[in-house]
């Protein structure tokens, strides 16, 4: 017996197809609400608690921490759609057979979409280590020593792998031998791969690219760059040269990473470049600093899930007497709507759904930056 294809089975079939194939939304914190919504509404949730420790000698009160409801606002700023014709016959099709021909695929775009949205926050980060030439093992220590300095939290690191920067580190033995370590024969998603080095590992298609095309990777500080300001003075970079929003920059010897915050152009003697953190180091870093600014990148992530924060809402049903349905299921919502456009003769299936994305912390991230 045929089962009638409905809106409902359709959004609960794309809710299963689209929670299996998303890989960041389940790396990171969420949020969930049950009201109806729309784009651009603000949508308020709970953000992660973070405790104090102090020390305590014999005699001294000890320090109670208060914990306080802490909440973020995020504004729900991407309506995602996918919509496609289908026929009286493919309408009639068995459940199983419509989904691999239709609600997979369209369900597949949007994962994509969706990863591509988080994976954009990598803008937000300065933290960086860049993958060597050919790379070794010691790239991801590294990488875990910029987390340490940031004051990650060592347990719950993950990683996420552009599938060039992977395949690179899958040729290295030592990667091999980190990744069974640990991983006590748990059952790996097809983009887990596997424990390394403290970071719970995958690949991801999806990791972007930062283009930065200057000709010179390494200048001089101008004058030291003080202590608590934002702004510094670089040298010896062509001239015409361009310094970009987003780029991120390294001084030799300090333990601390930059972010650009406003373009620059070198004008035959110096830049002068905007960060978006200031100094913080406690100290000034001296004049004549080699200064590193990564050019053009695949931006490999490495972050906590309290780094950025994922909200998501269920979009208002249509007007009555439209066929369609909203179904919500473990913080994801869609909505299914099914139509006849008369233009063009056909039925038409659309499956939408909102959510918006917001950086909690950038320094509970850092880019492994691949410039193979």
């Amino acid at each position: 017996m045929t089962t009638l294809i409905t809106p409902s089975i359709v959004a609960k079939e794309a809710l299963l197809v689209l929670e299996n194939t998303i890989v960041m939304p389940q790396l990171i914190h969420r949020g969930f609400s049950s009201e109806y919504q729309k784009i651009g509404s603000t949508l308020t949730i709970r953000k992660p608690t973070s405790f104090s420790a102090s020390a305590v000698s014999g005699g001294t009160a000890r320090h109670m921490n208060t914990i306080t409801e802490s909440s973020v606002q995020i504004i729900l700023d991407t309506h995602l759609d996918v919509s496609f014709e289908v026929s009286s016959q493919e309408m009639a099709l068995q459940v199983k057979d419509f989904s691999e021909q239709f609600i997979e695929p369209a369900m597949i775009a949007m994962a994509d979409t969706v990863d591509t949205k988080i994976l954009d926050h990598f803008k937000d980060v300065a933290g960086h280590f860049p993958v060597s030439a050919t790379p070794v093992i010691a790239d991801i220590a590294e990488l875990g020593a910029v987390m340490d300095v940031q004051q990650v939290p060592a347990s719950g690191r993950r990683l996420v792998l552009h599938p060039i920067t992977k395949s690179g580190y899958m040729a290295v033995t030592a990667f091999h031998e980190a990744n069974r370590k640990g991983d006590g024969g748990r059952a790996l998603r097809e983009a887990e791969i596997g424990r390394v080095l403290g970071f719970d590992t995958f690949m991801e298609q999806n990791v972007l690219k930062h283009t930065q095309p200057i000709a010179d990777a390494a200048g001089a500080l101008d004058g030291a760059f003080p202590n608590g300001a934002t702004v510094a003075t670089v040298d010896a970079i062509t001239s015409g040269g361009t310094v970009l929003v987003d780029d991120v920059v390294k001084f030799t010897g300090v333990d601390a990473w930059f972010a650009v915050s406003k373009l620059a152009t070198a004008d035959g003697t110096t830049a002068i470049i905007s960060f978006d953190q200031s100094n913080a180091t406690g100290a000034d870093i001296a004049d004549n600093t080699v200064t590193t600014i990564q050019k053009t990148h695949r931006a490999n992530l490495a972050f906590h899930r309290n780094f950025m924060a994922m909200a998501v809402a269920p979009l208002p049903p249509p007007l009555s007497g439209i066929n369609a349905a909203v179904v919500s299921s473990r913080g994801l919502s869609m909505r299914v709507v099914f139509d006849y456009d008369s233009s063009i003769k056909t039925n038409v299936v659309s499956i939408d759904m909102l959510m918006g994305t917001k950086t909690l912390d950038q320094k509970l991230a850092a880019r492994l930056t691949d410039a193979r």
